[in-house]
């Protein structure tokens, strides 16, 4: 894992506890990797989408896409 990998888990995470202080609403979850897509350009927005969904669901956090 790179030091930009490490960055974007930790931003990820960040957006998780945001997440899971609001419940419960709902997370736009290609919305927010369309977002970090943009701070972390080496990672696809598909592969950022994934990593958020995995992220939420291990939080029991809701998230869907538009």
């Amino acid at each position: 894992m790179t030091e930009d990998d490490r960055r974007l888990m930790t931003e990820i995470s960040a957006q998780a506890d945001i997440a899971y202080q609001s419940r419960p609403k709902r997370t736009d979850a290609m919305a927010l990797a369309k977002a970090l897509g943009t701070d972390f350009p080496h990672r696809k927005i598909e592969e950022i989408h994934q990593k958020i969904n995995n992220v939420w669901r291990l939080r029991g956090l809701l998230c869907c896409d538009h």
